[in-house]
């Protein structure tokens, strides 16, 4: 019988992202159902964003521009790079995609921390890559560890900052000793900042910041959580100009579609939406974390836009919240049995949380 599927799409379990909002509202017969299960914007984008999709829907009709120049160009001045240290994708997930499709041959390796982020051992299975796992020391990224299972068949290390979905994050210090101790000829090291804007840790490092003098780093970020952008799926790449050009060569055309460049264009336009949403997330997490500690929870340090908080009964108290219409996220379906992952919301919200708990 002739094989058709790749044998290795018997080992990837697809994404389960789970029923759309609206769909489980109606099934649960909760009108005002919270989302607190995905790390999405507490209140949405800035005006300026829906005012500029509005103004470009007319225009769906047409492709968008194939390089993201104008949205490049922007953030490229934002950053102090050049614009070709840019590439845009289809979220973090695409680039994510692109790095594997352009570094990994069948049989490399790629170190990448566990429990982590989901895709990234996903895209590099899918490559014929190995993912090498490196488990996190309770909840932190153990950078030691991660630099002993370098090997002659390692062509990246993944580390992401904050962690998802543990919240916490790797210091500057530690992360300069790591590149420095990788050599004169070292890996590509991809450094995930998708939640870099609600960190208020003053030893957290800007990954822009160490290209120059880390080349074959990549930093990828996104518009999807501070900028509220999560449903027109924009995130970027920085590096080398040529690490950029090579990922450019594994990126489809027109990639980045109309409604996405011009509103992640408003978001970078409107600061003051981006300070209010930081202030917002800082401040709520802040009082979260102080509830669930007098209620006797336990949980990591966050520097991001969620909690994982260990939650004896994990399963049973998820289901309790369901149909209290508060979603989060099980623990174990990102490595943490035990544990729920808890976006943090409005005060409305959390209120509304720590009453069902």
């Amino acid at each position: 019988m002739r094989a058709i599927w790749r044998p290795v799409l018997d080992r990837i379990a697809p994404y389960e992202a789970g029923p759309p909002l609206e769909a489980l509202a109606r099934q649960l017969g909760v009108a005002d159902l919270v989302r607190l299960s995905a790390n999405e914007h507490p209140t949405g984008p800035s005006p300026r964003v829906v005012e500029a999709i509005a103004r470009e829907a007319p225009r769906a009709h047409l492709y968008p521009d194939g390089g993201s120049t104008a949205l490049r160009g922007a953030l490229a001045a934002r950053l102090g790079v050049d614009a070709g240290q840019i590439v845009v994708g289809n979220g973090a997930d695409e680039l994510l995609g692109l790095v594997a499709w352009a570094a990994l041959d069948p049989g490399d390796e790629v170190v990448v921390p566990v429990p982590s982020f989901e895709p990234y051992t996903t895209v590099v299975a899918l490559a014929g890559g190995v993912a090498v796992g490196s488990p996190l020391a309770k909840y932190e990224t153990d950078l030691d560890d991660l630099r002993r299972r370098v090997g002659p068949r390692t062509k990246a290390l993944i580390i992401c900052s904050p962690h998802n979905p543990a919240a916490t994050i790797v210091r500057r210090a530690p992360l300069l000793a790591l590149l420095d101790a990788l050599a004169a000829d070292p890996p590509l090291v991809v450094l995930d900042e998708a939640y870099r804007d609600f960190c208020d840790d003053p030893e957290y490092p800007d990954g822009v910041a160490l290209l120059r003098r880390y080349p074959r780093l990549i930093v990828l970020r996104t518009f999807s959580k501070i900028a509220g952008l999560a449903g027109l799926r924009v995130g970027y790449a920085v590096g080398s100009a040529e690490t950029i050009e090579r990922l450019n060569r594994t990126r489809a055309p027109y990639n980045v579609n109309r409604l996405g460049q011009v509103a992640a264009l408003a978001a970078l336009e409107d600061e003051a939406h981006r300070e209010r949403t930081r202030a917002l997330v800082i401040a709520e997490r802040r009082f979260l974390c102080a509830e669930l500690s007098r209620r006797g929870y336990t949980f990591p340090p966050s520097q991001a836009n969620f909690l994982l908080v260990e939650v004896p009964d994990a399963s049973v108290a998820r289901e309790r919240l369901l149909r209290a219409g508060i979603l989060v996220r099980d623990g174990a379906q990102v490595g943490f049995p035990g544990h729920l992952r808890i976006s943090v919301g409005t005060r409305e919200a959390s209120e509304r949380l720590l009453a069902a708990l």
